[in-house]
């Protein structure tokens, strides 16, 4: 995975979002990697749970006990929200708004830049 560089055109889109970080296999891949090695635990139970939303069809209870594993996650909205599918990208948004904290995500791109520029 360290193999895996981008250009620096690619790296200013991902530093745009997160969720272009997280919508990017590659990007997401390294970023899990990122998580691990700087002990971001809760980071990664997000990133678990917004991967988790992002590859389901259908909001399933079972989720839930992802989102206890997220420290900060408000999931009050969750229970005035009857599609499924609005459940879904509620739950990415609200994992993009928690990755956003404490400047994970500025410190990812930093990161990227570092060790995975082209």
């Amino acid at each position: 995975m360290a193999s895996i560089k981008f250009p620096l055109q690619q790296i200013e889109k991902f530093n745009d979002r997160i969720e272009n970080c997280l919508q990017d296999l590659s990007c997401r891949n390294i970023f899990e990697i990122y998580l691990t090695q700087s002990k971001k635990y809760n980071a990664l139970n997000t990133l678990k749970l917004w991967t988790t939303a992002n590859s389901g069809t259908s909001f399933s209870e079972d989720m839930y006990d992802l989102i206890d594993d997220v420290d900060g996650f408000n999931e009050n909205p969750l229970l005035s929200i009857s599609e499924h599918h609005q459940k879904l990208d509620y739950v990415k948004s609200e994992c993009s708004r928690i990755l956003n904290k404490h400047g994970t995500h500025k410190k990812f791109i930093q990161y990227l830049l570092e060790n995975h520029r082209l």
